[in-house]
């Protein structure tokens, strides 16, 4: 397998700046937060303008004809929790048990920036989606600790991909409202707080890259990579044919994403955070996009019911195999800021 290297840049060598957007100051009411979690410098103030920057938001109609909400065509599929261990230069998972079961879509996991619990999206029927919450095991356990709690109530609107906003006792997620996806934000506590950008749609997955810059995934004829500034709110195309797998590399403010040269040729890349440039980092699994990255810079990809692991220096290489757990079909992964604690997404059987 051919590929180029990349190191992780430290985070104290990031710039400030993304894709060319400068630090912006902006009016309005936001989130400030003076004891910031991980992404946000401590002591620093978030604030995000009432209204997006880029507005205003367009009257949203009625759904089109023949709309299909998306949780109508969602799969069944479970999350699992383990501990991801560290032995040397190994890498292990032990303790993976199931964290969601029920017959129905649990997916799109996120940890909190504090690693307490994850985020994820639930179908609780065929046309609606919520944001849950779900505490986070200890290291050495398995599943979470208790029940999911709902988090949003938004009525004839879906809620998919939660991740909490660096500096902001916030989450992002697609707000999905008759045909319409938007990037919104939400409190904590799942209380709403309107919409981040007016003009960027359709947004099907995104990344944030510091406290304020965040990369999207807009549906179309290719499908494109943009970078919105939430504070100005300038957007700008950066990429065609990405995958729906975009991240932050950890220590960095640089974002990562797959990049689908072929149907038989998909490359993980890292886009620059001053430039908007890419350079390739590694080929991807045969046919997979999803992945995460863990704290020490490797990628770990799943493929059926085995998880595989890359770093700088060598190849994919198995690190478990989930079969005899009946963990079939791993698509979505996420990792604990800390390194601690994984969370797998796989297929329920006949889901």
């Amino acid at each position: 397998m051919i590929q180029r290297r990349f190191r992780p840049v430290a985070r104290a060598a990031a710039s400030l700046a993304f894709g060319g957007f400068a630090v912006a100051a902006a009016a309005g009411c936001a989130q400030e937060n003076e004891g910031a979690p991980e992404g946000g410098e401590p002591g620093t103030t978030v604030v995000f303008p009432a209204e997006p920057p880029d507005g205003p938001m367009p009257e949203i109609g009625p759904a089109p004809e023949g709309y299909t909400p998306t949780a109508a065509g969602s799969p069944s599929t479970d999350i699992w929790m383990g501990a991801l261990v560290r032995d040397g230069g190994a890498l292990s998972v032990s303790g993976l048990a199931q964290a969601t079961d029920r017959d129905a879509y649990d997916n799109q996991p996120s940890f909190l920036l504090d690693g307490s619990a994850i985020l994820h999206t639930a179908a609780l029927d065929r046309r609606q989606t919520e944001i849950m919450r779900l505490a986070a095991s200890g290291a050495g356990e398995g599943a979470g600790s208790g029940e999911s709690e709902r988090l949003t109530h938004t009525e004839e609107a879906s809620e998919f991909s939660a991740l909490q906003i660096p500096g902001q006792d916030a989450f992002s997620a697609i707000h999905e409202i008759r045909g319409k996806q938007y990037l919104w934000r939400y409190d904590l506590s799942g209380e709403p707080l309107g919409p981040i950008f007016a003009t960027a749609e359709p947004v099907g997955y995104h990344a944030w890259a510091n406290e304020h810059v965040v990369a999207m995934f807009i549906l179309g004829n290719p499908p494109t990579l943009q970078v919105g500034d939430a504070l100005s709110g300038e957007i700008r195309v950066v990429a065609e044919r990405p995958g729906r797998s975009i991240h932050r590399i950890p220590g960095t403010e640089a974002i990562s994403f797959v990049r689908k040269v072929s149907d038989e040729e998909w490359w993980i890349e890292r886009l620059g955070p001053t430039d908007g440039a890419s350079e390739r980092i590694t080929l991807t699994l045969p046919g997979r996009e999803d992945y995460a990255w863990t704290s020490e810079g490797e990628i770990l990809m799943g493929d059926g019911g085995q998880l595989f692991a890359w770093s700088e220096g060598s190849d994919w290489t198995e690190i478990a195999d989930f079969s005899e757990l009946g963990v079939e079909g791993i698509t979505r992964l996420a990792v604990s800021p800390d390194g601690s604690r994984i969370a797998i997404v796989a297929n329920r059987p006949g889901g």
